[in-house]
């Protein structure tokens, strides 16, 4: 019953969207269809959130997730789709890396004391920064489905190690993440070439660290497992090394390949 309701409630509501999004509307939409491939699930079989001024900023942490899917998928489609400045863009994109994971966090910061808020918000902070910051700067040296690919392996690693802890909504979330990104991936075959520009980093940044932290558990969020699914994308910076400044290609490759290597260690750990 589960699996059919994970058809039924998250597979299928996120093929529509990418086909929608992705398909029908061209790469520039990928961020936004991919925001949608995921918070449509997440509100049919968990909760539609309220409105932001009605959440409470120390508690709601579902809640404020889905926002931050959300607006990671509106910001990435301005960006993409070029309808604001890049500045104020860039200060919004820094701005849902920042809140993400004070917000997503929030009722575990209640129970920190100011020395481990510090240590935990700092580390999340920093992760989170560099991994979107890694997917960023190789998705501007090479357009294509080199990140969404790397991020689709991640994804299915992310949803096997959640699966594996009995961590619920992530692995569904995972799941229909994973899919979402291979559907826009396959899209390259009638819909070429695909791109998957800075606003799509964004979204993928926020999705798969969002995911990895979707059921609020210190022990999980620490394990050594999960642990190596946050960092699984980070040797993407590989490929944006200027020893692969003629090779792109080849440095995609390593990249990947090392990616790779990770998600396998972190399955490996369980």
């Amino acid at each position: 019953m589960e699996l059919l309701q994970w058809v039924c409630f998250g597979l299928l509501p996120a093929l529509a969207a990418v086909l929608l999004f992705v398909g029908a509307g061209g790469a520039r939409f990928f961020s936004l269809g991919l925001a949608v491939a995921i918070c449509v699930p997440f509100g049919m079989v968990f909760d539609w959130a309220a409105w932001p001024w009605e959440l409470d900023p120390n508690r709601d942490a579902q809640q404020w997730l889905w926002w931050c899917f959300a607006a990671a998928g509106v910001v990435g489609a301005a960006y993409d789709l070029r309808l604001l400045p890049k500045p104020v863009l860039l200060t919004l994109e820094i701005a849902i890396v920042l809140l993400m994971p004070w917000l997503v966090l929030a009722p575990l910061r209640a129970g920190w004391t100011f020395e481990r808020c510090v240590v935990m918000l700092g580390g999340a902070w920093s992760v989170l920064m560099a991994l979107w910051w890694v997917l960023r700067a190789t998705a501007k040296l090479q357009q294509g489905v080199a990140v969404p690919l790397a991020a689709t392996v991640a994804l299915i690693v992310d949803a096997i190690v959640l699966h594996a802890q009995n961590a619920r909504p992530g692995w569904h979330l995972a799941g229909v993440a994973a899919f979402a990104l291979a559907v826009a991936v396959a899209t390259t075959i009638w819909r070429r070439p695909f791109v998957c520009g800075t606003g799509g980093a964004l979204c993928i940044a926020i999705v798969h660290v969002g995911v990895l932290w979707s059921d609020g558990s210190e022990a999980g969020i620490r394990s050594a497992p999960r642990l190596l699914c946050l960092v699984a994308l980070l040797p993407m910076w590989i490929a944006t090394r200027p020893m692969f400044a003629e090779g792109r290609a080849t440095g995609i490759l390593v990249g990947l390949a090392t990616s790779v290597g990770v998600a396998v260690f972190a399955i490996a750990m369980l």
